[in-house]
């Protein structure tokens, strides 16, 4: 009797062994477990711009600069201060009509959505180009753990480029400019060029760094080239690869039923710190290449196409996507267009439709998320930023302001992020973009 009572018990015991074994090698069963939600932090049926005074408005006004019905957000991107935390969003100046290009949301709200403040004051964005020392389109920001806000100003206004490219560096101690650097004309080619996403990786970053040694990598949509600057040097270069161009095949794009067609190229970009994981908007493919490359400035400076064997097809994903976004973790993650999916990739995995996981989310939050980030909030945890915009009511014209059409949305990760472990010596960084 003893020995079957122990080989019952025995066999209880590997069967439960056995059962928590595969719950742990299934990632969507622990998905399924500890489920998070997306939250709606914003949303607007159409921009609301502030102003600070009644002069700024009536200036704006007076000029044709205040159109509200031209503003799509592209990108957004919050800050943790010990006052609050602060969101910012971008409007690139697709058309006029554009009052200002890079705004925090405010807690006053109206009929269409929370009113947006000009960031860092008016005065910043009233030249419309006839200024290159103002802002004349940001397109994308980067905030990092030093406290800086990186903005890449593209300088064109519809089809026009007033101004070089810049990018700037903005304390958010102090909401002061701390740094320009104004692109050479050999970096882009005006009207040709766009550069609309920076990436920074911080190499001395705090509390033990000073922040003074620093990459900013920049995608050139239309151009299809990367500009990589060098804080220390103060000097940037170009690179340009294949893989930097659209796809032809991908080119048509559907979401939520509307159809529209959009050849962009280098768009979307990610680091775990040894690698940057990059895919152009018309593709279903993502790439990869060593920083290390990248930040060898003298072999770039004599071939723009140097190094070609060093990038390589990490793998092909269902969907195209626009924004994407790295965790400490390692996972990447992105929106497909068709059918609309919030997914995620780990690099232990090979990059495959059979290892994209679906992150549960409602669809109707994230039509064409063009901007796309993670940030640590006021308790150390991090959280996936999203700014949805439905990009394809603009292609083609059915844009109304009698519905939701531009959100600002989040989601917390420790659900996934426990399990994988996080990248050595990350843990604290906000770099991603």
């Amino acid at each position: 009797m003893t020995l079957k009572y122990f080989s019952f018990q025995h066999c209880i015991m590997w069967t439960r062994f056995l059962i928590l074994l595969l719950l742990a090698l299934t990632p969507q069963a622990i998905i399924s477990v500890k489920q998070r939600d997306l939250e709606t932090v914003y949303q607007w049926k159409q921009l609301v711009y502030g102003f600070a005074t009644p002069a700024d408005r009536q200036h704006a006004q007076s000029n044709g600069y205040l159109v509200p019905e031209n503003g799509t957000p592209i990108d957004v991107a919050t800050h943790q201060q010990a006052k609050g935390s602060r969101v910012f969003v971008t409007i690139p100046r697709f058309q006029t009509g554009i009052p200002y290009t890079l705004a925090v949301v405010s807690d006053s709200n109206e009929a269409n959505g929370p009113v947006l403040q000009p960031y860092p004051d008016y005065s910043y964005h009233n030249a419309h180009g006839r200024d290159c020392n103002k802002i004349t389109s940001a397109f994308r920001v980067a905030i990092t753990e030093c406290n800086q806000m990186f903005v890449i100003d593209s300088g064109v206004i519809g089809m026009t480029q007033h101004c070089p490219p810049q990018l700037l560096v903005f304390d958010l101690n102090t909401d002061t400019l701390y740094h320009r650097y104004r692109f050479e004309s050999s970096m882009y080619v005006p009207i040709a060029s766009l550069l609309i996403t920076p990436l920074v990786v911080v190499q001395d970053p705090p509390p033990k760094g000073r922040c003074r040694r620093l990459h900013v990598y920049i995608a050139d949509v239309t151009h299809h080239g990367l500009v990589i600057y060098d804080s220390e040097l103060n000097t940037a270069w170009r690179a340009e690869n294949k893989f930097m161009y659209p796809d032809p095949d991908h080119g048509q794009h559907t979401i939520a039923g509307d159809n529209f067609i959009l050849m962009d190229g280098m768009f979307a970009l990610a680091t775990d710190q040894r690698q940057l994981y990059f895919h152009p908007l018309a593709s279903i493919s993502e790439y990869a290449v060593p920083l290390s490359v990248l930040n060898n400035r003298t072999m770039w400076m004599d071939n723009l196409e140097a190094m070609p064997e060093a990038f390589r097809l990490v793998g092909r994903r269902s969907s195209e996507c626009a924004a994407q976004a790295m965790d400490s973790h390692r996972n990447l993650y992105c929106v497909t267009f068709n059918p609309i999916k919030l997914i995620r990739w780990n690099p232990s995995k090979p990059y495959n439709v059979k290892y994209e996981i679906e992150v549960p989310a409602d669809p109707q939050l994230l039509e064409f998320v063009s901007g796309m980030k993670v940030f640590k909030n006021d308790a150390g945890k991090e959280e996936l930023w999203m700014i949805s915009n439905r990009y394809q009511k603009v292609a083609t014209g059915t844009l109304t302001d009698s519905e939701v059409n531009f959100r600002v949305v989040r989601r917390p990760l420790d659900d996934i992020q426990s399990q994988h472990p996080p990248i050595q010596d990350l843990s604290q960084r906000l770099i991603f973009t």
